[in-house]
Parts: C-alpha cells; structure tokens; sequence
C-alpha cells in the first residue's frame, strides 16, 4: 500500500493543503517534504496515521479547526487500484470511501497488515528522539546480536532498558544467596513473627501438643499419598497391559501375512497407478496398429487406381493466357451491338445541336466544332462583355445612391446641436481623482469597515447576560489566565467533594457493617469480650486483697467464686479463640472506618469552604460590572472569553479604519468636488459618482455623433467623385467588349451563326464538340470489339486442333470444353499425391504404434524385475496383480511397526522380545480382576487420603489459631498479611523471571532465524552509511550471546558499543533499513516515514543517509521530512533518481 494523493482538509494549522505523491512508476518512490520550522511536517505524518487509524479523543492538532471539524483525506493505491478514503473524528462512521458512503475500518485496517498505530509508529515512523534512543540501545545491549536485530525488527528502541529492569526488579524480590531482597525480608519477618507468637500464645508443652500432632498429621498424609500414588501407577500398568494385549495379537496376524511374502521389496520405485496408463496405452496402440494396417491397403488401392494425363494438365496454362482476350471476347458479344446503336445515336445528336445554331440542313456539322481554344477564346470574349454591361448597370445604380447618401449626411450634421454645460468639468474632475480606482478601494473600504463593525457589535451582544447589557466594553477586574485558573480550580474542587462525599459514604457504611458484625459474635454470650474479662480479673484481684487482709471463710467464698468466674471466662476465650481475634479484628477495622470517615468528613468540610470562597470571589468580581450573580466560575470563564473575543473585535475595527482611512479621504474630496456640479442633495458617494458618469458619458455620446456626422458628410463627397469616374471608364470598356466580340464570331464561324445567338449560351457549340468526340470514341470501340473476337476464335481453333478436339459452334463453347478437360486432368494428378501423402503419414504412424508397443513391454519387464522370480509376472495383467499384492504388503509392515512402537512405547520396555516375556501367562481376564481390584484399592487409598489431609488441615488450623490475648489477634493477623505479601512477591518475581526468560529465549530464536538475511542487509546498509569505512559486520560467541563486531576498512575489529556517537546513529538506521527489507519480504509495503534524522550527520554521513533512502524507495514509498535544504540539495545530487521534492 502507498499514498498516492495525502489532503489535509482541516487538520493542525492546514485547509485544504494537498500532497501530489503521484502513481508508483519505474522510479524510486522517494520524495522529500522541504519547509521551514513550525511549516507542519510532523503535522502532515501525524496526518497520515489518523488517516489509518483514527483521531484520539485528545487531539493535539485541534487548534486551529475544532475536533468535531477535522477532516483528513487521501488516495491510496493499494495492489495497483486506487482508492479513495477520508478520516472524520466520529464514534461510528469515521471512515469514508470518495462517495461519502460510510466504510467499515476492515475496509483500511486489513491492508495495515495487523498493526497498531503504536506498532507502525515504531516500525515505519522515525524522527530524531528514536534514533537518538537507537544509539542507546546499542550501548546498552553490549553489542548482543539478538538484542540488535529484535530491537530494529519490533521498533523498540530501549529493549536493553526494558529487559534490564525487568531483571533487575526480580533480583530486588529475589537473588539466590543474597540477603537484601525482599523475599528475603518478608521471611525474616515471618520467622519473628512465628516466633513472638508461640511465645506469647500458650505454655510451651500445648503448644509442643500441638506441633507434635501437626507433625504426626503431615507424616500420616504423606504416607497416605505415597500408597494412593503407587496405586495409580499399578492402575495405569495394568491399563497399557489391557491396550497392549489386542495389539499384540494384531502383530501376530501381520506377521502371518508378511512371512509368505517376506521377499517382497520394501518399497515400489514405480508409480502402481501408471500401470493403468500403460494398458490403455497398450490397448489403444494395437487398435491403431490394425486400423493404420488396413487404411495404407485401401488408400494404395485408391491411388494405383487413378490415370494420370500430364498433356491436358499443361493445357490450363495455355488456357489461362487467352483468359484476357477470352474475357475482352464476352465483353463485346454482349456490347458491340449496343455501342453501334450508339455511334447512330450521337450522329444524329450533331445534327440537332447544328439545328439549334440556326445553320442550315446542308451544312456539314462537323465544320461547325471549334477547338478548345477557341471555344475558350469566344467564351472569354463572351464573359468580357457581359461584364462590361454589369458593371456599368451597377456604376449607374452606385452614382445614384450615392448622390442619395450625400444628402442625408448633409442633413444630420445640420441637425445636431453644438456642446457646451458643465460636462466637460465633471469629466475633469473625474480624470484628476482617477475614479475607475478609487471607486473600488473605496468599495472594498466600506466593505471591510462594515464587516468589521458587525462583528464588534455581535461580540459586544454577546457580553449580555440575562436584562444586563453593555452599550460599551466594559474594563475586566480580573485577567482571562486567572478566571481560566478559577474555573479548572472550582471543576477540581467539585469533583474532590463528589469524590470524598462517596469516601465518606462508604466509610461509615463499612463502620456500621463492622459494628453489626461484632454484635453478632458477642450476642449469644458464648464469647467473652475484652473488657468483661479485664472485669473479671479486677473483680478477682479486689477479693484476693481483701482475703488476704483478713483470711477468713467469709472472704474466701467470694474470692472462689472470683477465681471460677475467671478461669470459665478464660476457658470460654480459649475455647473460642477464633472467633476472639475475629471479634478484635473487627473492632480495629470499626476504629479504622471510624477515623477515616472522620477524616473525610472534615476534609469534606475544608473543600466546601475552598469552593464557598471561590464562588465568592467570582459573584465579587461579576458584581463589580453589574453582572448577575450568584455566577459559576465555568461561566466567569466564558463570560471573560467572549470579552477578550469583544476585545479583539473592537482592536479589528479600530485597526480596519486606520487602514482604510487614505482611501475614505480621496472620496470624501471627491465628492466635495463633484457637489457643486450636481442637481443633488447631500449626495453619498456612491450617487455623486454614478450621475457625474452618466453626465459625462452623454457628453462624450454627443461629441462623438457630432464628429461621425462630419466625418460621414466628407466620405460621401469624397466616394461620388471617386464613382462618376469609374462610370465613364466602364461605358468606354462596354463599347471595346461589343466590338471585339462581333469580329471573334464572323472570324471562328464564318458568318454561319449569328452574335446574338451564341451571346446568350455557348452550350451549342460545347455540346456539338462533345458529340463529335463521343462519335468518334464509339467508331474505335467498335472496330476494336470486332478485332478481339476474331483474334479469340482463332486462338480457340488453334488449341483444339493440337489436342486432337473435334470443332465446336462458337469460340467460347470451345473454350469451356477445354478448361474442362485440363481441370479433371489437375484434379487427378492432386488426388493421386494427397493419396501418397496419406500413405506416407499412416506408415509413419504405424511405425510409431509399433515402437510404443515395444516400449510397454520393455518396461513392464523393468517393473516386473522389482519382485521375487517366483512371483515375477509376465504380462501387464500379472504385474498389476502382483503389484496390488506388493502395497498391501508394504501397508501390512507398516503397521506392524506403528503397532510395535505402541506396544514399547506402552510397555515401556526396549524390544518386542521384552514385551513379549512381560506379558507371559497375561491374558485379559486376570487383568480385569485386577484391575478391579486395583480400583478397589485406589478408591479405599483416596478416602485415606482424604481423611489424613483433613487431619492435617486440623491440626494446622488448631496449631494457627492458638491465642492468648488482644495482642496475640493483632500478630496472627500481621502474620497472616505478612504470608499474603509473601505470596505476592513470590508470584510477582515468578512473573518477572519467566517474562525475562522467555523474552531472551524469543530474542535468541530471531537471532538464529533473522540472523544471516537481516545482517546481509545490515552490512550492506551501514557500509554505504560509513563510505566503506566499515564494509563488513561480524560476529563473535561471548558466553550464551553473541556480539555484534564491525570491521573496518584497514582490517580492524570494533564492538559497537565502542563506536562513536554518529556511528552508532548510522548502525541503528542501517538495521532499521533492514527490518524494512525484512518486512517487504514478508509482504508488508507500507508507507516509511523519516522526520529529520539527519541533523547530527555531516555532508558525507547525509550524502549516503540518502542514497539509503533512496533504497528503501525501490521496495515501497520513502518520505522524509527536513527543514533543511541542504538535506535537499544533498539528496538530488547524490541519489541515482533524484527524489520528487515537496515544498511548504
């Protein structure tokens, strides 16, 4: 795909900018945008990609034409056709063909060969800050080959970066024998913690109980899964035994099949199906054979019965001589007859054009035909004279006229009056202020001033707000910057308290649910909360101490029954221990929600008073201009844009009457001198100007009729003097045409026709010389017709008396006999050769069948000594069958060896014999007992199982959730949240590694596969890059990687990370220029753009920057976007075809 015509409708800065990319020819599709900084190259690429995929919903090029306006457009020739398509920045609908006909994106998105508008940016789009990052990664991928190719192919310019901190973040979660990470730490943590619980929880010998019985738990699960596993691999044993045994048996029957047939060969070196191509061959060549075998009898009968006559065949020859004079024979048997009557005709004709002229019957009408010449000469003479009579009749009627014209003109100049008036200084007037001028600078003027006048009176309108109106610009208080800052302030604040209103919503809702849920647990009385138990034991220590003062059965009553209280409360607390630290926990969360809905509220509090007072201070500064308040900042905010709009609305009228204030002057002076000249009222200009024209065109009108007038009145003077003496040259020319005329006709004609006659027609006379001609052209035709016939006859006679044929009536009678005979004499001399042709081809053919024949049969005896001699066919039969036998032979081995690889494979052992002793005295009735049996078991070791995990999960929870006290709830969870932080962090670098990994492994793979096409390319780039400095690159094994190595033009070796900073650049754009010759390959032809990459290059480094991109011309469509016009002079210097320049 390539873009044929790019239009830039409304987009950035641009309306209706077009780029002319015109048709994919024979030529690189090289061309170079050229314009200035800021001309809107970048803007023209960026256009072509929301072509291809879209605008985003903050676009960054809506400017100038708001987003909802923007539009881009383009022709694209996509395989060889051309197709239309524009880009609109809508939901559905956004894409449409030249018709305006809506498209779905598959329609453009299929020919992006899958990829994303990030995925072409990479690939296809190159400006300074990628190759900038480019010569980056070759530094940081420690010239790494892989790294190279897969970072210039997938367009990632940091891939280094990337994957090293990717590893370096998983090293952070986790390094084998490093102490700082933080898995590291976590355990750590959790060991103490584990610690600081068995201390503080219970007594040593519980909590030794309890280790203990875990312990036991987890010996006895692990037992039970050890005898559940053995189980399954029985069962499973006894599975491939059960597959394997119908296997077994079905070798047995191939074996039986093979062994009588054990020499057949292994395989066919023929095609079995051409062996029905050769019967029919076969077949079909014997057919031939016989039928060629009796046509050759029959045609060589057929030809030996043929008489050949070679005399009469020589005989059309002497035919085709006469064949002229024969046809000039017809001809006149048909036509003499009538061409005499003709002769008769046109004699008679003379006679009666004799008769027209007057002559009398006895004169001969032959003297009466005149010469060409002199028929020419009378006619000359004829046409003088009558000339001569017209052009005197028409000299007469001319004098006549004119002497009428010289009347009339004197009349109309008489008529007219003479000038005078105040036309002549208007006209003046008009001349010295050069009126067709200013009549249109003042037009445009007024224009202007009136357009301009509108807008500031539509800008001031639209000040009003509500009945306030402004008949003037009011001054702001405040500037537009700040009531911006005011409005994105209140729109922050709103959405802050909307935001914190739902926090503290939620909030107190969680305390509420927290507080339900711990009323819940102490309801029943079975759970003995905190403070009843400190009750309990102040209860407790108060009687001890007043048992102790006076030690007395009064005193120890109550104290026993103090110290039962507290042991059950603590019995009840132990016994419902989970639900205790659940109960604590819950309070915590209750006094979290608390603070935190707390915390919400007052920060509700303080955004509430941030947003009073900025509303405040709005209303304060609408109220200075008498604006209505209470008013919304967003509505300050467009209320000071409209101002700054009014503003500049009024700084444009200002500006327009400055501008225009010479031209309003010149017509102010104007019409103060046209006033005093006008029948007007303080006339406009416009007025003044319109009837000061019409005054002075009519004067200008009358002046010129006057000076017609007079010039009309001296032509007509002139032209009748002129007329009276051609009259009398044409009378004296009449007399002279008269006479010579008479003297012509007595001289040619001998008086025998009178003037008058042949004055009005020389028809008579060029009709009796056209008569006398065709006489005399019939008289020949005649005498010639009469000569052919008899020359014919005689021919005729002639040729019949050689060949010994009796005479015949007529000449052409006699001619037809003739050409008969010689024609069936020709026609049997070609029969009797078409014949031996045929004869000759049929024992050709015959020769050809025989020779097929033997062939079959000679290969029928090559394929037949592929098998053994005891079966070896003799006949194309046999060898079908025995070939038949021969596949089925070859598919019964292969599958006895498909069945033998199951059977080891099942088995698990290394050769049939192995197989065959494993299944000794198995038959399928004792595996199904066992199997049953083993099912029996498994089943039984499953319940075991389960029942030793439950008793292992048991004693892990009992031993979890030993407690002693708020303080040990508080730790269990802590150790709890620390065991999820560990479980995150494991499974996070788990992540990390894995990607890490397979990102290397993927690397690798590209390297080995891309390594050979894309560093051919690579090398042939960045020599030409390098001006053959570095005409080759290497490569060289360091550990698990390889490394990339230039070498240079005197031999040396150099890593790339050790070239300098332009070289880099020029190693990055070369393996870029291969990716793209890779992608090519791969039918990928898209578009390739450049954005001034060549800034950091000097002349040389852009010269071959160039002749690259002229290269990537010739596989696709190159466009490079430069403000430098060095870049351009370089490139049309350098490049083979110098590339197609568009300018800004």
């Amino acid at each position: 795909m390539r873009i044929a015509e790019l239009r830039l409708d409304r987009f950035g800065h641009f309306t209706d900018r077009r780029f002319d990319f015109g048709p994919r020819g024979a030529r690189p599709d090289f061309h170079i945008l050229y314009g200035a900084n800021e001309a809107g190259k970048t803007t023209t690429m960026e256009a072509a990609l929301r072509l291809f995929y879209g605008f985003p919903l903050r676009e960054a090029y809506a400017f100038r034409h708001p987003r909802a306006n923007l539009q881009v457009s383009a022709t694209l020739e996509i395989d060889g056709q051309r197709h239309d398509f524009t880009r609109l920045p809508k939901r559905d609908g956004a894409l449409l063909d030249g018709t305006g006909t809506a498209l779905p994106e598959a329609a453009l998105s299929t020919h992006l060969a899958g990829l994303a508008e990030e995925d072409y940016r990479k690939l296809l789009c190159l400006d300074d800050t990628t190759i900038e990052r480019g010569g980056e990664e070759i530094v940081q991928a420690r010239s790494d080959i892989g790294r190279l190719l897969f970072s210039a192919a997938a367009g990632v310019a940091d891939l280094s970066q990337v994957l090293d901190d990717v590893r370096e973040e998983a090293d952070a979660i986790w390094k084998k024998r490093a102490r700082a990470t933080r898995l590291a730490g976590l355990k750590r943590d959790l060991a103490e913690m584990d610690k600081t619980i068995r201390e503080r929880d219970v007594s040593a010998s519980a909590w030794r109980g309890l280790k203990r019985t875990f312990a036991d738990a987890q010996h006895a699960e692990r037992d039970a899964r050890g005898a559940r596993d053995a189980l399954q691999r029985r069962a499973a044993g006894l599975a491939a035994q059960r597959r394997v045994l119908p296997m077994m048996a079905e070798i047995a029957d191939l074996d039986a099949r093979i062994t009588p047939v054990a020499d057949f060969p292994a395989q066919l070196d023929f095609d079995p199906d051409r062996l029905a191509d050769l019967q029919s061959d076969a077949a079909t060549a014997r057919h031939e054979r016989d039928r060629l075998d009796a046509e050759i009898g029959e045609k060589t009968r057929a030809r030996d019965a043929i008489i050949l006559t070679p005399q009469l065949v020589s005989l059309s020859e002497d035919l085709d001589a006469l064949d002229d004079l024969r046809s000039r024979d017809r001809t006149a048997a048909l036509d003499l007859a009538r061409r005499e009557d003709q002769l008769r005709q046109e004699t008679e004709a003379m006679a009666d054009a004799a008769r027209d002229l007057g002559v009398p019957r006895d004169v001969d009408p032959a003297t009466l035909v005149l010469s060409p010449a002199d028929l020419a000469q009378l006619d000359t003479a004829r046409e003088t004279l009558r000339a001569a009579r017209a052009t005197t009749a028409r000299e007469a009627q001319e004098l006549a006229a004119l002497t009428d014209r010289l009347a009339a003109a004197q009349a109309g100049c008489d008529a007219l009056p003479e000038g005078g008036g105040d036309a002549p200084e208007i006209g003046a007037i008009l001349q010295r202020h050069d009126i067709d001028r200013l009549m249109p600078a003042h037009a445009t003027a007024q224009q202007a001033l009136d357009t301009a006048r509108t807008a500031a009176r539509a800008a001031l309108r639209a000040q009003a707000v509500g009945d306030v109106t402004f008949d003037a610009l009011p001054a702001l208080p405040i500037s537009l910057a700040r009531a911006r800052d005011w409005a994105e302030r209140h729109a922050a604040l709103v959405q802050s308290i909307t935001a914190t209103e739902a926090q503290a919503t939620q909030h107190a809702t969680d305390h509420a649910a927290r507080r339900a849920r711990a009323a819940a647990l102490t309801g029943g009385r079975a759970l003995v909360p905190d403070a009843e138990a400190e009750a309990l034991k102040d209860q407790r220590d108060r009687l001890w101490q007043a048992h102790a003062a006076a030690l007395s059965p009064g005193t120890a009553q109550p104290f026993a029954d103090a110290m039962r209280a507290l042991d059950a409360a603590m019995e009840a607390r132990l016994a419902h221990a989970r639900d205790l630290g659940e109960l604590r926990r819950i309070e915590q969360d209750m006094g979290e929600a608390k603070a935190r809905a707390d915390e919400a509220e007052a920060r509700l509090a303080t955004l509430r008073d941030t947003r009073d007072a900025l509303e405040r201070d709005v209303d304060a500064a609408a109220a200075t201009l008498g604006l209505p308040t209470p008013m919304l900042p967003v509505e300050w905010r467009d209320w000071v844009d409209r101002h700054g709009q009014a503003a500049q609305a009024a700084a444009h009228l200002a500006e327009t009457r400055a501008a225009h204030a010479p031209v309003l002057d010149r017509a102010q002076r104007l019409l103060k001198a046209l006033a005093a000249y006008l029948p007007l009222d303080s006339p406009d200009i416009d007025s003044a100007v319109a009837m000061a024209r019409e005054i002075a065109e009519a004067d200008r009108a009358r002046a010129m009729q006057r000076a017609k007038a007079r010039e009309a009145l001296e032509q007509a003077q002139a032209d009748l003097f002129q007329r009276q003496a051609k009259q009398e040259v044409a009378a004296n020319a009449e007399a002279e045409a008269a006479d010579r005329w008479q003297r012509l006709v007595q001289d040619l004609l001998a008086g025998a026709v009178a003037p008058e006659t042949l004055l009005a027609s020389l028809a008579p006379l060029h009709s009796l010389r056209e008569r006398h001609e065709l006489c005399a052209t019939a008289a020949q035709r005649v005498a010639t017709m009469q000569d052919d016939r008899t020359r014919f006859a005689a021919a005729v006679a002639a040729l019949a008396a050689e060949h010994g044929l009796p005479a015949e009536d007529g000449a052409a009678a006699q001619f037809d006999s003739l050409r008969r005979l010689s024609e069936a004499a020709r026609l049997a001399h070609e029969k009797h050769a078409a014949l031996e042709s045929a004869i000759r081809i049929a024992k050709d053919n015959l020769t050809a069948q025989t020779d097929r024949l033997a062939q079959i049969e000679q290969d029928v005896a090559a394929m037949a000594s592929l098998f053994p001699e005891r079966a070896r066919p003799r006949d194309l039969d046999g060898l079908r069958r025995v070939t038949a036998q021969a596949r089925q032979v070859i598919a019964d081995r292969a599958d006895r060896a498909r069945l033998e690889r199951a059977v080891l494979t099942d088995l698990g052992v290394a050769d049939m014999q192995a197989a065959r002793d494993a299944l000794a005295d198995v038959t399928m009735a004792d595996l199904d007992a066992k199997t049953e049996t083993v099912a029996s078991d498994l089943a039984q070791a499953e319940a075991d199982l389960t029942r030793a995990t439950e008793a292992r999960v048991t004693a892990q929870g009992a031993l979890a959730q030993v407690t002693g006290g708020q303080d040990i709830a508080a730790l269990t969870e802590r150790r709890t949240t620390l065991e999820l932080q560990l479980e995150d962090a494991a499974r996070r670098h788990l992540e990390l590694s894995l990607g890490h990994r397979l990102a290397s492994d993927a690397i690798r793979r590209y390297r080995d596969s891309h390594r050979s096409g894309m560093m051919a390319a690579t090398e042939r780039c960045f020599a030409v890059l390098t001006n053959g400095a570095y005409p080759r690159l290497t490569t060289q094994p360091e550990g698990a990687e390889e490394i990339l190595l230039a070498v240079g033009a005197d031999g040396g070796t150099k890593r790339a990370a050790e070239m300098s900073k332009g070289t880099r650049f020029q190693l990055y754009l070369a393996l870029r220029a291969a990716a793209h010759e890779q992608l090519v390959a791969q039918g990928t032809c898209l578009p390739f753009f450049c954005d001034d990459v060549f800034e950091t290059f000097d002349e040389d480094r852009t010269s071959a920057a160039c002749q690259v991109m002229e290269d990537i011309g010739r596989r696709g469509q190159a466009i490079y976007l430069t403000h430098h016009r060095h870049v351009v002079d370089i490139a049309q210097a350098v490049c083979k075809t110098p590339p197609v320049v568009h300018e800004f």
